[in-house]
């Protein structure tokens, strides 16, 4: 084919147009020499020289002078894209394949003879070619033929598609090349252009049209466009009048190549800065609609336990069998008991777990009170506080959530910390890797748009948003029971608030656990503290579940009163347990070892055991040293100079700021250490005591250096904070090298106090000199003298003390 372009170049070369295509160029060239014009049938004809040239072969069908084709449409829907999804359903529906579709139409033409079927699968169509009868015309014979098909389509049942036959005019393509059909065709003419009206009066017959444009003067591509409203429209067109000779024009149709306009598109290119937001925040709206549910249903799985296979009575069993059984088994070993067992211990001593028994009782009543405020359990560490709310208090409570702020506190990274919390209060799925990616899509968004898309959200913003979707799960768990009885029940008119007021057992418990927001308030993840405390306290207040805090510092308590400050605060204080208690333990403890049973051992167990209190974890480390080879003083010793050890490092040396300096510490040590208590009026007449007497003593409690006695709420006595502080203070003070160091220390802080009350008093004199007549504040004047004067011996005393510190032993 290309040799004879060539060569009809050659022969012709007047007749060469650069404006013209090489097909118009081709006819023009033969037409000139006589010859029959170029086209398809021509090519075929004219390169068929033995080889194959049917419709599989060429693409091409051919007319004949004896036979007619038609196009059936619709057989099967159309596709329009390589991944057009209707592809996968309709073969459920429709023959879809080349097999399917020529069995379709053998069926549709069964009373026929001689028919050629060709079917287009991508078209959703097949063309039928019927041997004509001798006696008459192709206009006759097709209108014969769509009507006997259609009256038989009739009889046939089609699911949702209407068959459409169509006589075929042109000389149909059926190419292969991946081409998808499309609403809109563009017709290439052959001859003269035609106008608008005739292209409507050859295409409407397929379908309505939308719009036909034709080309205007000075367009590169000779063209005409017409639309449909349906592709369907367009491929019965397509394939009847491509190639058809109209008025001596030959017409060439192709599919316009699909645009993707649609409207989302287009906002997204046009209107970033609107359009990005608005996406992001469907985005998140569909999210929520999603998980939201799934993660209450979560939370109130969590406190419900219904799937806790630890829980189940199976289980309990087997794992009460293997406790038993690996406790004989480390009994004939001789293996050495770990800590988890002493709290075992613990009940098997009575008199500390009567008064243990008596606190749950006044707990259990409180709860059962129904009264709208906190618990708290407060007590040092190791005095069991967890031990009595979840063995003595919630033993038998199913609808429980305990959350161990320890354990979110501790988290170093922020996706960590919200995993963490989210494990504990059971909010699942949680994607905490979103947060990273999410701060990179903003970034982007702002460097393209120029503002910020607002995704990325704050752990604290996070931590709210759980805490918020957790309290509406609570509160449906609260009211299961009510909306039961209200849908069961005609005659059930009672509010919710009624119901909680007077059903107190459908209430959850929410245990909040290792709560110190005093004393951790410096930590990257405080804020945890005060986000649990707001939750705890609007939990409280709708009445819609019991919270109890379990804490060791008694800072703490002032967070939750600031939280919920229109009700008081129920607290049960867990103090040491009592000397006999701490000697049954010990003797307990030590009864497997023979080296512990002779009378002098025993003689300073029971001397140094009291002096240890009833701490749990001094005892338990006092046991250890005994075990590990030290006696019962070498013991005591070892702990009280790991005490001091401790005191000196943290409080004395350290530079942090505890709410107390080195010289408030000091006095209150050296005041200690001649008697086991003081009197809080001792302590507030001190002159670095008089501004903030209370605050002072409570950031000593806070940091556990001291304890303070209330009765009633107001403090009257001040106490070590650990029984071993008593001789730790003894020792510290009794110990030169401490003594001077830090008595030195001391006194520095009292000069410099001293100093800054003499400058304000200074500074008040100084301006009494412009008053005209100074004598009528005489006793002002007086006053300010006297703190003046004092202030000064006071310095001068500190500085004879600095001196005497060289010499002291």
């Amino acid at each position: 084919m290309f040799s004879t372009l060539r060569t009809i170049r050659l022969i012709t070369p007047k007749c060469y147009h650069p404006s013209k295509s090489i097909h118009q160029q081709l006819r023009f060239a033969t037409s000139y020499s006589g010859r029959s014009p170029v086209n398809e049938t021509t090519i075929i004809q004219n390169t068929n020289f033995g080889d194959q040239a049917n419709i599989n072969e060429t693409g091409f069908i051919l007319k004949q002078k004896n036979k007619t084709t038609l196009y059936i449409d619709h057989i099967c829907p159309p596709k329009s894209s390589k991944w057009d999804y209707k592809q996968f359903i309709a073969p459920l529906i429709y023959p879809t394949t080349v097999e399917g579709i020529t069995k379709y139409v053998e069926d549709l033409t069964s009373s026929y003879q001689n028919v050629e079927i060709i079917p287009v699968p991508r078209d959703g169509g097949a063309f039928v070619t019927f041997q004509m009868p001798a006696a008459t015309t192709a206009k006759l014979y097709n209108k014969s033929l769509i009507y006997n098909l259609n009256e038989k389509l009739s009889k046939k049942h089609r699911f949702l598609l209407r068959l459409g036959i169509f006589p075929v005019n042109g000389v149909p393509w059926v190419e292969d090349m991946g081409r998808y059909a499309s609403h809109t065709l563009k017709v290439k003419f052959e001859g003269e252009e035609l106008s608008q009206e005739s292209l409507y009066a050859m295409f409407r017959r397929y379908g309505k049209i939308s719009d036909i444009s034709i080309p205007k003067p000075g367009d590169m591509e000779r063209v005409a466009l017409v639309t449909f409203w349906t592709s369907r429209s367009a491929i019965c067109a397509r394939h009847c009048l491509t190639g058809a000779d109209i008025g001596g024009t030959i017409v060439h149709i192709h599919y316009k190549k699909r645009v993707n306009d649609h409207w989302l598109p287009s906002l997204l290119r046009d209107h970033p800065r609107i359009a990005i937001p608005l996406l992001l925040a469907f985005a998140a709206g569909i999210a929520v609609l999603i998980f939201d549910p799934i993660r209450s249903w979560f939370i109130q799985e969590k406190i419900k336990g219904e799937l806790d296979w630890s829980k189940h009575f199976m289980f309990k069993e087997i794992w009460k069998g293997w406790i038993t059984t690996r406790n004989k088994v480390k009994g004939l070993l001789n293996y050495q008991e770990k800590d988890d067992v002493d709290w075992e211990l613990w009940g098997e001593i009575d008199d500390l777990m009567e008064e243990r028994k008596n606190k749950a009782k006044d707990v259990k009543i409180w709860l059962e009170e129904n009264v709208n405020s906190m618990i708290v359990v407060q007590g040092p560490a190791g005095s069991g506080k967890r031990n009595l709310v979840s063995n003595l208090i919630l033993e038998d409570r199913d609808n429980v959530l305990y959350i161990d702020c320890e354990n979110i506190i501790k988290s170093r990274k922020d996706y960590q910390l919200i995993q963490n919390f989210a494990h504990e209060i059971g909010y699942f799925p949680v994607f905490s890797f979103l947060s990273s990616i999410s701060s990179f899509v903003d970034l982007f968004v702002k460097s393209l748009t120029g503002q910020n898309a607002g995704l990325t959200e704050t752990k604290e913003g996070q931590i709210q948003s759980m805490l918020t979707l957790s309290l509406g799960a609570i509160r449906d768990l609260s009211l299961t029971n009510y909306h039961h009885l209200l849908s069961s029940s005609e005659d059930f008119y009672m509010k919710e608030e009624d119901f909680l007021q007077q059903n107190p057992e459908c209430k959850p418990v929410i245990v909040i656990d290792r709560y110190q927001a005093s004393r951790k308030k410096n930590q990257n993840n405080a804020f945890i503290y005060k986000s649990l405390a707001e939750w705890a306290a609007n939990l409280v207040q709708l009445n819609i579940a019991h919270v109890i805090f379990i804490t060791d510092d008694i800072g703490s308590i002032q967070e939750l009163i600031t939280a919920l400050p229109t009700s008081p605060l129920k607290r049960v204080v867990l103090s040491d347990a009592s000397p006999n208690a701490a000697n049954v333990f010990v003797n307990h403890a030590l009864a497997k070892f023979p080296e512990f049973q002779n009378e002098k051992i025993q003689e300073e167990l029971s001397t140094y055991t009291p002096l240890l209190g009833g701490r749990m974890r001094d005892l338990q480390m006092f046991v250890r040293r005994m075990k590990s080879g030290d006696s019962p003083k070498e013991a005591y010793d070892g702990l009280t100079q790991q005490a001091v050890e401790q005191l000196s490092q943290v409080f004395l040396t350290t530079k942090k700021d505890y709410g107390f300096n080195i010289s408030h510490a000091w006095q209150i040590i050296k005041l200690l250490s001649i008697k086991p208590e003081i009197n809080y009026e001792d302590v507030f007449l001190l002159p670095m005591f008089k501004a903030q007497s209370y605050q002072i003593l409570q950031s000593m409690e806070n940091a556990e250096l001291v304890r303070l006695i209330r009765v009633d709420g107001v403090v009257t006595k001040i106490v070590p904070a650990k029984p071993v502080f008593e001789s730790a203070f003894k020792m510290m003070v009794n110990d030169p090298v401490i003594y001077r160091a830090v008595e030195k220390e001391c006194l520095l802080g009292k000069i410099e106090f001293e100093t800054n009350r003499i400058r304000k008093f200074i500074e008040e004199l100084n301006k009494f000199k412009e008053v005209p007549e100074p004598k009528l504040f005489k006793e002002r004047l007086q006053y300010l003298s006297g703190k003046i004067e004092g202030g000064s011996k006071v310095i001068a005393e500190c500085e004879k003390e600095m001196l005497k510190l060289k010499d002291h032993k």
